[in-house]
């Protein structure tokens, strides 16, 4: 596929700037584009994130509260029981852990912190120690409270508000058509209800996506117009790097390029939205980690990931700053990121690197 076969991609980022949309064949064709061409659509979609964003991006950091021993088979995941992966299950972390942790990411940069719960959702059994971490994490002010549950029901939802949440984490992971490749033990309808929930309750919503585990241009094309049509506020997209025991563990890598041309794509797509790179971005995309922004991601997960290591946060920090983005708090206004944060001083990875 060449550029020319394509309207003038300046052309296309004008049309989303004045209210327009990509149609789904025009995206189907962005996708498969490869070569130069690639460099015309990042600077087009470079464009359309400095028009709806401008310079600002922002960092979110996770918490595994609850790590492993998870009943799903998502075949992407080192957390699930089915598979072996060599990792070391914890239960739900106390109150004083989750608080500490939450201090020590707004410290260190991110304007949002999330906990993360393995498990399909939340049992009864669990609900007063996920209220305690919740209550935990919101004595830590001037950072945008998160978290990823699972299945939620609609009196969990509002009692997460209540206490102080104020945004659900719940991927869809890839489309709808691929998705039973990929995971047996719940429907994809499932989640997409999930997230409409917690969007009827109040609750923003974060809602996003892993690429790399054999779906097609068709696939990306269903899966971004079903996030576009669910219209979460967070869109986080994650790269799938293989870990070894899970049934993905050969499958091949996407190349740096392909990372970037996806991320415009989507950022032509959704152009409100804000566009997180999170899981894959060091391992896959190498020297190439600070062009996210440049082709339209305004956020990135900072630290460590759930079952693999991020690079310091130093290091992130130092790329907003050499690129001269402005690093924003969407909760509390824009901070330095010239000022050195603390040494991390809370949890560590269970065993994966």
């Amino acid at each position: 596929m060449s550029v020319a076969d394509l309207p003038d991609l300046l052309s296309l980022s004008r049309r989303i700037i004045n209210g327009g949309e990509l149609t789904r064949e025009e995206a189907r064709q962005l996708f498969a584009l490869e070569g130069e061409a690639l460099y015309d659509l990042f600077y087009a979609a470079h464009k359309v994130r400095r028009h709806f964003h401008g310079n600002r991006v922002t960092f979110c950091s996770i918490l595994p509260t609850k790590f492993g021993n998870c009943s799903e088979d998502c075949k992407f995941c080192a957390q699930s029981a089915h598979y072996d992966t060599g990792i070391t299950p914890h239960p739900m972390m106390d109150g004083p852990e989750v608080a500490q942790a939450c201090a020590d990411a707004r410290a260190r940069g991110a304007s949002a912190f999330g906990i993360v719960n393995s498990g399909r959702g939340p049992t009864k059994r669990e609900w007063p120690k996920i209220m305690e971490a919740v209550r935990a994490m919101k004595e830590v002010d001037g950072i945008c409270h998160c978290a990823t549950l699972g299945t939620l029901t609609e009196e969990q939802a509002r009692d997460l508000k209540a206490a102080g949440v104020r945004r659900i984490n719940h991927n869809l992971e890839t489309s709808r058509e691929f998705y039973p490749h990929i995971v047996s033990t719940h429907t994809w309808q499932e989640r997409v209800d999930t997230v409409r929930l917690a969007q009827r309750v109040g609750l923003e919503t974060c809602c996003g996506c892993i690429f790399g585990m054999g779906e097609t241009i068709d696939d990306w094309v269903s899966l971004a117009f079903s996030l576009k049509e669910l219209n979460p506020n967070v869109v986080p997209l994650n790269f799938l790097f293989p870990i070894p025991g899970t049934p993905l563990e050969k499958a091949p890598r996407l190349r740096p390029m392909e990372i970037l041309k996806i991320i415009a794509v989507m950022r032509l797509i959704l152009p409100r939205q804000d566009l997180k790179v999170a899981g894959g971005r060091e391992k896959n995309l190498r020297d190439l980690q600070s062009w996210i922004f440049y082709v339209g991601a305004t956020s990135s997960l900072i630290g460590n990931y759930l079952a693999t290591l991020g690079r310091p946060n130093e290091e992130d920090l130092q790329m907003i700053e050499d690129l001269e983005l402005t690093w924003h708090d969407d909760r509390v206004g824009d901070a330095d990121p010239a000022i050195a944060p603390p040494p991390m001083t809370t949890w560590q990875l269970p065993v994966l690197s």
